[in-house]
Parts: C-alpha cells; structure tokens; sequence
C-alpha cells in the first residue's frame, strides 16, 4: 500500500472491531482499510474537518491530548505485547508435550502396522519379534516393545491361533500402549476328502482310474507301511550298539538321520523290544530329538538304524466326544475317522486348541494314558463331488466315491479355505501368479507355483517333479514324466486330464462359476490311456500331502482380528 498524504491535520486511534472501514484523506479520496475480528488496530487518521477549521484554542487542545494518546497507546501496546509473549511461550510449550505424546503414538501404532511383516520374516514355530523401531525425519528414532498374550516362550505356535499384541512406546516422559489382536496361520490345511475333490460333476471314462485309500487297511503313519518303509532311521555313535529307554518315563536326545519331517508336539513310533512303540517329540535342534517314552518297559532298548515313521494324527486324550490331538491340519468336519477300532465323524474343528468333536458310531474307544499317542485314521476315498460322479467303460473309482456330498463345498471360497487355510485374496497377496507363458510344467523340492490360468500341459509340455501346483483359470493336462508327478494341483477353474498323465497326491477342482451348467466343457473330465506301469490316473499318496503341509509349515499368515483395536 502506498503513503497517506500527509497534508492537513491528522491523529492517533485505537480502533476495534472488524471489516472493511473508509477513511476521507481530506482531499476528496477515501481510503479502505480491513481489520480482523475483534483485534485493536492503531493507526494514523484525518482529523474531520470541524476540527481541522477550529482555531488556535482548538489545535492547543489537541495539541495537550496528542501526549496522553501516546502514553496510553504506549501503555496498551506493552500490555499487548506481553500478553502475546505469554501466549506464544505457552501454545510452544503446549505444542512440544503434544507432539512428544503423538510421536510416541505414532511409534507404538507404527510397530503394530509393522507387526505381520515381521511375524512373516519370523514364521510359524520362531521367535516372535521383540521391538520395532520408527526412524523420524531429522530426528533420533523411537524404540517400541512388543509384549504378548498367547504364546509360549515367545515363539509363534506351529499349529497356528489368536494372539494379542501390545505395543509401547515411550519419549521424554510421554508413554503410548495401544494393542491389537492377530490371526496366526501356518502353512496349508491339505484338507482333502478324496484323491479328486471337484465341485463340478465329475466324469471318469476310457481306462482312468482314480484312487482313494483304503479306510479299513490304512495304520495312519507316515509312510503307511511303516515299519517296512521309514521316513527317517535311529542315528547312534560309532560303536554304540543301542540306547536304553528310561524305565521311568524321562525324556532322553535321541539323534535321528533327518528330522525335517518330524514335528514338535507330536508323535513317533520306533520298533522297541518287538513292537512299535509311540514317542512324544517334546523338542528339536537340527537332528536330535527330545522325546519322552509313552509306554516304558524292562529292557527297552532303539537299535542303530531302527526305522522312524510319524503318527499323523496323534491322539492325546479321549474324553467324551472330544478329542485332543497332536495336529488337526488336513482333517474335515463332516469327515468319517477311526480311533482304535473305534468309528466316528466329525461334528467341528479347532485348529487353535487342537481338538475335534467326534459323534461316535456308537460309543468312543475306550481309553488310558498308555493310549497316548494312538494314531487317528481318517476316510479319504477315490473320488468326491457336490455333484453327480460318473463312471464309464472300463474306469473305475477305487475305495469310495462320496457323489452329492457335503464335504464339498459348493461355495468356492469354502473349498479354498480348506485346503489352503486362508481366503483367496489373502493367498494370492502372498503368492502372486505368475503368466502360464513362464511355467515350464516342472516343479522341485515340494515347491508352490501359482499360474494364472487357461493351462495347457500338451504336447512336449508336461507336467513334472513334486509340488503344489494352483492354477487361477482352466488347466488341462495330457502327459506327465514317466515316474508321474507328485503333489497337490487345486484349479480355480475347470480341469481336464487326458492321454497318459499320472498324479499321485491329491486334485481339487473348483470349475466355473456356475457347476450346475448342462454342458461337457464345465464337467471334471478324467480319460485316456492307463499305462500298465501307473497305479491310476489319481492316486492319493499321504506321504506327499504329509510333506506338503510340513514343506508350508514354517510360513505364516498374520491378519488382524476386527474389533480388537484398543488404546491402553
């Protein structure tokens, strides 16, 4: 703005209040001015013209006042002045405390955003992360702990469950606490009711075989024909020719060739003085084992290379209806199983506490504390549909077919989480699919590939090795390796196997959208030439869904539970 002439007589004023004001400058303009909202303005005015025309005994007048307007509006601005001082050192003060309190926040609410990424790095069965720290622009970083409810010695459960996280963080006296509570997943559930498990109708024609196991033949160890078969073999020192078993029931290290297979928490069975005997696996580090003995005698003594195998699913107590088991990862509700002659279904699941509740057919097993470790045995037939199941020429479905059953959800979403334990989008956040033009038809070391799909595996493309194989879209397969391919194939899509392709394993298949279409090309279609070296086309083999759950158990899903969010 530019300078006020200063030709005729002007003053001092104080003015309050708001909005533009006209001032006359005595020269026929007008000046605007514009104040805040109750706020003193001062400035210098034009005096009216009365004033300006009234003599010398007026202007003596002003001239006496003009000093007293100074003092008092020296006066004023000096309280002003202090007053804002005041003001300005309290909103910093008040601001310093308030952004200590809300770096702390931040700090603590940052570690439990960060909490699943490092429960990932972590997984199932490792040390749950101790402190996250937040680095701040321009500033030193801030330390914030995590304490936990729902875990035992700090470590992730191998079997998976709820948990509740705090986070807290402290800066220059300020403390923030906020927790939350998360979902612990671990590995694939493997839940399969049948070699091939399909939504859609299902049609097996030509020569094809598909087949289950036989519920009445099978021991539920791994491998089934355990003792002839081991999945791992007693390990003694050179010169050791055996290793007592304390009478007592003590726990004692035993060294195994390989105890990658054999889990924390369950059960083995090694031959000891003439019989296979069950083991509690309390601990693992590398290949020893700490196991305690569950049925002790006189005399019992492992011999080098003794042969090792897995219970399953072993029982730790009967009471009722409810079972306690070491693992419950594979089983269904609604699925048939044995318990020491004992037949049942069962009604519900906890994954959590380990436990089924069984309706028995008619009463349960009886049962002692020398049962421990029993072996649960679950039904897994031939084939499995909530549709029809059909069979032509010489095909055949082998121990059991289950058409039009409930163990087949006809929600997709449903059959997904069972086999997978987790939804479709949370899987696919974890596991991205990659373009089928980048999948060679081959997969190693029990491996996970997902391809999006349509799939074709014809011609010189073939489908190999071992692993689990989710294709989103159609997959059709016509020719596997000689020795077949070994693993677990779930379709998001609809499934054709043809020609002279041979999986042992286990094929789910969720087929279009809508499973109820009259047409060939939406069926589960199972054909072509049975090579007389292959066992079937579909042959469920628990060895590889045993090794698939066990190769996907150390990884690890953490969602937050809704709801649970609070302020401490």
């Amino acid at each position: 703005m530019g300078m006020l002439p200063l030709s005729g007589a002007w003053e001092v004023r104080g003015v309050w209040g708001s909005g533009p004001r006209e001032h006359d400058t005595g020269k026929g303009k007008r000046c605007l001015f514009s104040y805040p909202l109750a706020t003193p303005h001062f400035g210098v005015f034009p005096a009216p013209r009365s004033r300006q025309n009234g003599g010398m005994e007026r202007m003596k007048q002003d001239g006496i006042a003009s000093p007293l307007v100074l003092i008092v509006l020296l006066l004023v601005l000096g309280g002003l002045a202090a007053g804002t001082a005041y003001l300005a050192l309290s909103s910093y003060k008040g601001s310093r405390v308030e952004r200590t309190v809300y770096q702390a926040f931040l700090a603590a609410e940052s570690a439990l955003d960060a909490f699943p990424v490092a429960a990932r790095e972590a997984g199932c069965g490792g040390l749950a992360p101790a402190a996250y720290t937040l680095a701040l622009p321009g500033g030193s970083p801030i330390t914030a702990r995590y304490t936990y409810s729902g875990l035992v010695g700090n470590r992730f459960p191998e079997t998976g469950g709820v948990i509740a996280v705090e986070a807290r963080a402290s800066l220059g006296g300020a403390v923030a606490r906020v927790e939350r509570s998360f979902r612990i997943t671990c590995g694939i559930l493997g839940a399969v009711p049948a070699a091939l498990t399909s939504r859609p109708r299902v049609e097996v024609r030509g020569n094809a075989q598909v087949i289950g196991e036989s519920f009445a033949g099978s021991t539920g160890l791994i491998p089934r024909d355990f003792p002839q078969s081991a999945l791992t073999r007693v390990s003694l020192p050179t010169g050791q020719p055996s290793l007592l078993v304390p009478l007592d029931g003590s726990s004692f290290n035993l060294t195994v060739g390989d105890a990658s297979l054999i889990p924390v928490g369950g059960y083995i069975q090694i031959p000891t003085g003439g019989r296979n005997k069950a083991y509690r696996v309390e601990a693992r580090s590398g290949n020893t084992l700490t196991l305690t003995p569950m049925q002790p005698e006189v005399g019992d003594a492992l011999l080098p290379l003794a042969p090792v195998g897995v219970v399953e699913y072993g029982v730790r107590r009967v009471e009722g209806n409810t079972l306690t088991l070491s693992n419950t990862r594979g089983l269904l509700v609604g699925q048939r199983i044995r318990v020491k002659g004992s037949l049942g279904t069962i009604q519900s699941l906890d994954h959590s506490a380990r436990t089924a509740t069984v309706v028995w057919e008619p009463s349960p097993p009886s049962w002692t504390q020398a049962d421990e470790g029993a072996p649960l045995i679950p039904e897994v037939v031939g084939a499995a549909s909530h549709l029809n199941i059909e069979v032509d020429g010489n095909s055949n479905v082998q121990n059991g077919s289950l058409p039009y059953s409930p163990l087949v959800s006809a929600d997709r979403d449903a059959l997904f989480q069972n086999v997978f334990g987790m939804s479709r989008e949370e899987f696919l956040q974890l596991y991205p699919p990659i373009p089928a033009s980048s999948f060679s038809g081959t997969l190693s070391g029990y491996e996970l590939k997902v391809v999006r799909g349509p799939l074709n595996l014809t011609g010189n493309t073939r489908i190999c090795g071992e692993g689990l194989l989710v294709v989103i879209g159609e997959l059709t397969v016509n020719g596997s390796c000689d020795q077949g391919f070994r693993g677990l194939i779930y379709v998001a899509g609809d499934y054709d196997q043809r020609g002279n392709a041979s999986i042992s394993g286990s094929v789910v298949v969720e087929g279009q959208a809508n499973i109820e279409c009259n047409a060939e090309d939406c069926w589960t279609n199972i054909a072509g030439t049975q090579a007389k070296s292959q066992a079937g086309k579909i042959v469920f083999d628990p060895l590889v869904l045993y090794r698939l759950r066990m190769a996907a158990a150390g990884s690890i899903l953490v969602t937050p539970e809704a709801g649970t969010w609070r302020r401490k």
